[in-house]
């Protein structure tokens, strides 16, 4: 989330408004992940969910010698021969399989993958079935904690610093390049074969930026002085009066309401009425509209009483902690109190770190280097 308006960073408002306003009609194409990225993140929840029970090392019996939960052992295969052969779907016993199209048919049980999952699988082996370099180490099964922190931990690609990648050099007579992103956009369009659509009418344009900026369409006003202005900055012109809107707060809060799961009642059965929910709601649409730095905003939240004692403001901020479930009249106390905790810190984690750690609450994470 991006508190400061990006009126003041030509840069990241051109990075938004690209992205999500989008001038330019074009195809859309997912980015371009790394080999541990996409095996981890695409392929792996699918062996996890279907095929782990009867595939991996942990499973009471392991079925036809074949195991899914690491690398090493998806290229090696089972007791029929390899599972896949890298960038040639049709000879890969695990498709056919999967796809229920030859003898042998999982997950067994009658069930079968979705048409989604198996173009996911099938994706995966026509780009060579990538996975990381160290393939033979990285476990993408549960792993076996020793008690601490190792240094295969530590090179966890989640946690690796981000980059700044180098801005490729494209050329196109049909499409005008007019800032890097256009560069990135450009040259994976070449890369896939495709071509950008057509620039989006002015008309189409308007109506996009409004409903992206401040969640609300134009009126026909609106639109005719937009028609009508011929200055060349006009488009950054109509960007920067609908970021100085109110209901720019408006809209973009209501991002961050949902991720800190705000609410203006308790939830369960009673599920009473929060008199002055309110108050933390219009602190979080404040704060987009002031250009609340966002080190102060997540400061406030989690310490504005400890931190900036004798604010108001900040006191407001600290409701963040209080907009989990809660029944006035359990009689579980000790209980409540505990589902409590566990929320602020699974929301907490996920809202200002971006790592789930609710795994961790009765084991060490299975996945990522989280001990319990």
């Amino acid at each position: 989330m991006t508190v400061n308006k990006l009126s003041k960073m030509p840069t990241a408002l051109r990075l938004v408004l690209v992205a999500t306003v989008a001038v330019r009609c074009v195809v859309a194409v997912s980015a371009a992940t790394s080999d541990a990225e996409l095996f981890e993140r695409k392929i792996q929840p699918i062996f996890q969910q279907h095929c782990f029970k009867c595939h991996s090392h942990s499973a009471d019996k392991i079925n036809g010698g074949l195991v899914l939960d690491s690398f090493a052992a998806v290229l090696a295969g089972g007791d029929t021969g390899p599972a896949i052969v890298p960038g040639k779907p049709g000879e890969s016993l695990l498709l056919s399989a999967v796809k229920h199209t030859g003898e042998l048919k999982m997950p067994k049980k009658g069930e079968k993958l979705s048409a989604a999952e198996i173009a996911t699988l099938e994706e995966w082996v026509k780009l060579g079935a990538p996975a990381p370099k160290d393939s033979a180490n990285v476990s993408a099964g549960p792993k076996k904690r020793t008690g601490k922190i190792t240094d295969e931990d530590r090179k966890w690609w989640a946690y690796q610093p981000i980059r700044n990648p180098a801005v490729p050099e494209v050329q196109s007579a049909k499409f005008k390049v007019q800032n890097p992103i256009d560069n990135f956009i450009l040259a994976r369009l070449q890369k896939e074969g495709l071509q950008p659509s057509p620039e989006a009418a002015r008309a189409t344009l308007i109506r996009r930026l409004y409903f992206d900026v401040i969640g609300l369409p134009p009126t026909q006003a609106e639109v005719a002085a937009f028609l009508s202005d011929t200055s060349p900055d006009a488009y950054e012109k109509l960007v920067d009066t609908l970021l100085a809107s109110p209901r720019y707060g408006e809209k973009w809060a209501r991002h961050w309401l949902d991720l800190v799961r705000y609410a203006e009642s308790d939830g369960y059965k009673a599920d009473d009425y929060r008199a002055h929910s309110w108050r933390y709601r219009d602190y979080v649409v404040a704060a987009f509209n002031t250009d609340k730095p966002y080190d102060r905003f997540v400061q406030e939240q989690l310490a504005g009483d400890e931190l900036f004692p004798g604010q108001p403001e900040a006191l407001v901020a600290t409701s963040y902690y209080r907009h989990g479930i809660y029944e006035y009249n359990n009689r579980d106390v000790r209980g409540q109190w505990q589902r409590i905790i566990e929320d602020i810190t699974d929301t907490t984690a996920d809202v200002f770190l971006g790592t789930g750690l609710q795994c961790a609450r009765c084991h060490d994470h299975k996945f990522d280097p989280i001990l319990q």
